[in-house]
């Protein structure tokens, strides 16, 4: 059985400025199939359309894992004939339908004159740009899990009892620098990982949630603690203490998507 829980809550000093939270979370699930997607919009100055690029992304994710799933049939002989080429086509499948959500939007809504404005500032803004996020994304089948991720934030899962991260780290991500779905090359900055090692549960978090904890060791604890909550049914508190987290830590939106599998 899968079971699923995705949260977001608006970072401290988003509270306090009055700016609305930028990240999204979403989980899926229907029958032996499920998808986990987190996103954090940039929210900086010339991403401010990123709280609804955050948005498009976590719902593009879920529809191209879908779509994927449709029309391939049976995932794990797909993954195992060829996992690079599996992964880098459900990338350009999202990608390709982040694009389009973002131009629909922009014609339903054009720029005002604050955010025109903003884009002259800058010479002249590309759409991607304005509603720039980060993606990170689970998909668990038949005992098998894929994960995908352009960004930061963090791809935890529980293996045999043991919580590990087996996200490939990325080389790009340096200090408050990121990859991002925005990028001329976004295609070429995803990094991902197929296993048929049975995880017990995964958990995606936004850079909100890590930045939190003083080390990794306490992070990776209180997810154990998330998914045994989203096993239990017992999330109803989890709203608060990342409220709390935010407060006492990193003062960032935080999300979080997990699922557990018995």
């Amino acid at each position: 059985m899968l079971k699923g829980h995705a949260l977001s809550v608006r970072g401290a000093s988003h509270e306090e400025d009055g700016s609305c939270c930028q990240d999204s979370a979403r989980v899926y699930i229907n029958g032996d199939f499920a998808v986990a997607v987190v996103s954090d919009g940039h929210g900086s100055e010339k991403h401010f359309r990123s709280a609804s690029g955050s948005e498009m992304a976590t719902r593009v994710a879920i529809r191209s894992l879908c779509d994927f799933r449709d029309r391939n049939g049976d995932l794990g002989e797909v993954f195992r004939k060829n996992e690079q080429n599996a992964a880098r086509r459900i990338a350009a499948n999202i990608i390709c339908g982040w694009n389009s959500e973002i131009a629909a939007h922009i014609r339903h809504l054009p720029l005002d004159e604050k955010e025109r404005s903003i884009s002259e500032k800058y010479g002249g803004l590309t759409n991607e740009v304005m509603y720039g996020a980060t993606l990170i994304a689970a998909c668990m089948f038949e005992g098998c899990c894929f994960g995908l991720q352009i960004g930061d934030g963090d791809f935890c899962a529980l293996s045999g009892g043991e919580m590990i991260s087996p996200m490939p780290e990325d080389a790009k991500l340096i200090g408050n620098l990121t990859t991002s779905l925005c990028d001329n090359d976004a295609i070429g900055s995803f990094r991902y990982f197929y296993t048929e090692n049975r995880f017990e549960g995964v958990m995606l978090s936004s850079d909100g949630l890590i930045n939190s904890f003083v080390n990794v060791e306490d992070y990776l604890k209180f997810g154990r603690r998330v998914l045994k909550a989203v096993e239990d049914g017992t999330t109803h508190s989890l709203k608060d203490h990342l409220k709390m987290r935010s407060r006492c830590g990193s003062r960032d939106d935080i999300s979080i998507s997990a699922l557990t599998a018995t």
